[in-house]
Formats: structure tokens, sequence, C-alpha cells
């Protein structure tokens, strides 16, 4: 099946300088220069014709975009969600299946999937890295990364006996959570590269991505080691070999070339970072540094993605 690509976004997710400060620092501001470079943020699209060298050269140093920055992206992308939710608070396609996506073995989807593809444009001269069993997740020779999702229905995903009480995770790719997922939303957003940006855009609804970045959303689902009711040993059959997002290491196909780790070196230059859940019935926002149970982890990095990957099947 085709890969689900949209190509032009409705709307840019980071602001431009000016309209990224709040209402009162604009009513502070007397002229342009009082822009200071601590807030400012230009990204651009890639254009025909332009040159583009994504890898040698010198490295840049890594430095966080301003609060103000900060803020303005996580209201963008909380506004973004807030909409999709509200189109699809009723039963119908995005909604009843309880749709979600796991990382396919190969670049392909069984015929009763969508398959879900899309690349990101990584750090130019950065340090993007994969190692050990990541599934269709690959980067190309400009260290870009290319993902393939397969959706698949999430009712079929459990509670789980893991070796360790931890969590797993899938792509949320509708609106409604089974019983059995956490009862918050995790969103990370990831700053792609800021110059004549490559992204090749997906519809990854309820996140989303542009020429800026890459919102994805997680449900995590419970792994205990000791069983209990409703636990299950194995991870569903899907009829098709994927893998999920975590850092168990049993249930794991393989032993320890099931396990993988991808990480994504993200924009240098002012990084717009986020990573915080969302309560699914209070809609507190609380700020992490990484999804529970480690499937994606910036503890000791927060200017770049590390993906755990456990292949389940």
């Amino acid at each position: 099946m085709k890969s689900h690509i949209i190509r032009n976004w409705p709307f840019s997710l980071l602001l431009l300088p000016a309209l990224m400060l709040t209402q009162a620092c604009q009513e502070e501001l007397t002229s342009t220069s009082s822009l200071t470079k601590s807030i400012e943020k230009i990204e651009t699209a890639y254009k025909k014709g332009e040159t583009k060298i994504e890898v040698g050269g010198p490295k840049e140093l890594e430095t966080l975009a301003s609060p103000e920055i900060m803020e303005a992206v996580k209201t963008r992308l909380q506004a973004y969600q807030r909409n999709f939710e509200s189109r699809y608070d009723e039963s119908g396609d995005l909604s009843e299946p309880y749709w979600v996506g796991v990382i396919p073995l190969n670049d392909a989807c069984p015929a009763a999937t969508l398959k879900i593809k899309f690349k990101m444009d990584n750090q130019d001269n950065g340090n993007s890295t994969k190692s050990g069993w990541t599934g269709s997740w690959l980067y190309d020779n400009n260290g870009n990364s290319w993902h393939t999702l397969c959706r698949v229905y999430g009712g079929a995903f459990t509670l789980m006996t893991l070796n360790t009480p931890t969590q797993y995770l899938v792509v949320r790719l509708s609106n409604n959570k089974t019983l059995i997922m956490e009862p918050r939303v995790w969103n990370v957003y990831i700053d792609n590269e800021d110059k004549g940006n490559l992204n090749v855009v997906s519809d990854i609804s309820p996140g989303f991505m542009n020429n800026d970045g890459t919102h994805l959303q997680f449900w995590a689902i419970a792994g205990k080691n000791t069983p209990g009711v409703s636990q299950a040993a194995e991870f569903p059959d899907l009829g098709f070999a994927y893998g999920v997002f975590g850092t168990f290491t049993s249930p794991v196909v393989g032993g320890a070339a099931g396990m993988g780790t991808f990480k994504t070196d993200d924009e240098n230059n002012n990084n717009a970072n986020q990573l915080y859940s969302v309560d699914w019935s209070t809609n507190v926002k609380t700020p992490a540094s990484f999804v529970h149970g480690k499937g994606v982890d910036r503890d000791n990095d927060p200017g770049n993605t590390i993906f755990n990957i456990r292949r389940v099947r």
C-alpha cells in the first residue's frame, strides 16, 4: 500500500521571531533591534537548485531555544491536538478502531494495514546513529532518517509479562485509547534541521510534521514481571514481524539480536525539542526527559532523541 504522504501542511509550526514573543514582550518592543539572538530561530525549507551539504564539515555547538520559543512551540502542538480531537470526538474511522503504529521488519505493511512513511532531515554534519535491531528504520547517506510505521488495531495490545516492571510504547494514530493504555498521552517533538529542511511529510495524526519538525504521540502500556490477571506472555500476532518501543529484554524475538537503539541528531541551533505528557482526564501537562519505560529517551541529552526499539514478533 502506498505511503500516506502530505507534502504541504497548512501552517508553520514555529513562528517567526517577532511572533514567538508573548504579548507582554511584544508591548515592550520599540523596534526590531530589540530582538536578541537568544530568541531568534529561522527555519527554511529546501528550494530546488540549492546546494545543500549534509555530511562532513565543521560541527556546530548545540544550544537550546529560549523559554519563549519553547512555549510557542508547545502552544502550537497543543492547539493542533485539540483541533484534531474536537473533529474526531465521535465514533468514526479515526476514533473507534484505536489505531496505533508499530515498526515493521521491512519497508512494507500487510494489505490489511496502512503504511505510513516519513523522512526526518536530521542535523547537517551531525551524528545520527543506529545499532542493533531497528526494523525498517534506517539512515540514508546524508544522515537523514526514514521511518516506516504500520497502522494496526490497538485493541490487540494488552498488559504484558515482561522481565522488568516497566512500560512499552506504541505510536498513537487515532483519537481514543483502550482501557489498558496509560491514562496520558506522551508527546515527543523533534526539532529537525533548520537550514534547507528536506523532511518528507506524512500524516501521523494526531501528531503532525512539517518542514520545522516532527511531533509524535505515544500510548504507554504496562508490563509487570510477576504474571497476573489479563497479562499476556507474548505480543499479539499481527501477521507480520514488527517491533515496539521500550527497554525490556524479554520477551524479545532473537534475544539481544532483537534489541536496538536509533538516535536522531536534532537541530543544534536553538533546539526546541519537547517531551511532555498530557493527562487524559484533566488535560494537565507534565514535562519529562523521557517517556515511561524509556522507549523514547532524552534523559542525558535533551537536544537529541534516542528511540529504544524491541522486536516482539
